[in-house]
């Protein structure tokens, strides 16, 4: 797994921008979507949500359906 990155731009010294897919996925884990989920997810021949699912069960909270 790489290391997210960002970077500087604009005229004030140290302004850190967010891509989209960070923005993203900084939005899922802040509505408490599992990181270890969002990282099974990115890999293409990794598990299928109902596999996940079935093996780490269900959360308390069904954030999925806020």
């Amino acid at each position: 797994m790489s290391t997210p990155t960002c970077t500087t731009t604009g005229t004030t010294t140290g302004t850190a921008v967010l891509d989209l897919a960070d923005t993203v996925v900084m939005t899922l884990l802040h509505d408490h979507v599992p990181l270890a989920l969002l990282c099974d997810l990115t890999l293409p021949d990794g598990p299928t949500s109902a596999a996940i699912l079935a093996a780490e069960g269900e959360p308390e909270t069904r954030w999925w359906e806020r």
